[in-house]
């Protein structure tokens, strides 16, 4: 999609976010670790150019596999979205954490530009990276059993393989492409579809899901914030 394309779309999401309307099991994941790269200080976000320091976890956060990290973003319109679409968790964008405990910590998400990620739709961005676009982060791990966390990253992985391009529409109903919470709540569906996940955030005709409705799951529990 042309870029002017991307721009016009998003801006008309953003203007109506500002008027209220409205796969293989085989994967083998890594249990509780800690992950020594939360550690790390950074600077320069790449917005604006700013000297700002990275949101930074405590040194003893453990992390698995299939956590989530959600993030109130440095963009513009991250504050616009956390507050139409995360009313209790308060963040605008969301991943699945891989790799956890290593130097190859990432995290698999996906977004509508070319900025952090270097790419449009699903990328896997290393977490320093993922954290310098942050405000504030948390961590959350969901109440699911072995087999189902491993199929979750399973179905994660696989719509990064197929490259599923970034939606654009919102489109709840097709995983043809995939919007950042779309991405990890359709990859949840698909590991175990009698989830009570449904989409609850409405806009211009559409039903999306956000950040809360993944977060509400029974049994969510908060890993970790940033200072």
């Amino acid at each position: 999609m042309a870029s002017g394309s991307w721009i016009s779309q998003w801006a008309n999401s953003i203007a109506l976010l500002k008027t209220g309307v409205g796969c293989s099991a085989n994967y083998s994941f890594a249990s509780s670790v800690s992950c020594p790269s939360f550690s790390v200080w950074a600077h320069a976000h790449s917005e604006g150019g700013d000297n700002a320091n990275v949101p930074v976890f405590p040194e003893d956060t453990k992390l698995r596999d299939g956590d989530l990290i959600c993030r109130l973003g440095t963009a513009w319109y991250s504050q616009l979205i956390s507050r139409r679409a995360s009313s209790i968790s308060g963040y605008s964008h969301v991943g699945i954490i891989l790799h956890a405990g290593t130097d190859s910590c990432v995290v698999l998400h996906t977004e509508g530009d070319t900025g952090a990620a270097g790419q449009a739709g699903i990328a896997a961005e290393p977490l320093t990276s993922f954290l310098k676009h942050s405000r504030r982060a948390g961590v959350y791990r969901l109440a699911l059993s072995d087999s189902v966390r491993a199929r979750f990253i399973a179905a994660a992985l696989a719509y990064r393989e197929r490259a599923v391009p970034f939606d654009y529409a919102f489109d709840s109903d097709s995983d043809a492409e995939l919007y950042c919470t779309e991405y990890v709540a359709v990859s949840l569906l698909k590991a175990d579809t009698l989830l009570p996940l449904r989409p609850s955030f409405h806009i211009a005709g559409r039903t999306v899901f956000s950040p809360d409705d993944v977060l509400s799951l029974s049994g969510t529990a908060c890993i970790a914030q940033t200072n």
